[in-house]
């Protein structure tokens, strides 16, 4: 099993917190200091990335390792019987 990749999931987190991190903290229920733990490289629980991934409309997969919508329906149209986010961590 791979290892998440922790700059990559902060990396997307700022690109959709852009300006407004308080705002962001409050609406997806952590505090501001977690977030900001997030924005540097610490990895949220899977709960508080669901929450952000349906906060923002994007799928925890592109949040874990890049897989956009497009990427993910590659996956399931070639008959993979693993699932996206499963193939985006190498699980």
């Amino acid at each position: 099993m791979s290892q998440i990749d922790a700059q990559l999931v902060a990396r997307r987190l700022r690109e959709v917190v852009a300006d407004e991190p308080k705002a962001f903290a409050y609406d997806i229920g952590v505090s501001l200091s977690a977030l900001y733990n997030y924005l540097n490289g610490r990895v949220p629980s899977t709960e508080v990335l669901y929450r952000i991934a349906q906060y923002t409309g994007r799928p925890m997969e592109w949040f874990l390792a890049g897989m956009d919508a497009g990427a993910m329906q590659m996956v399931a149209q070639n008959g993979s019987n693993v699932t996206p986010l499963r193939a985006a961590v190498g699980y």
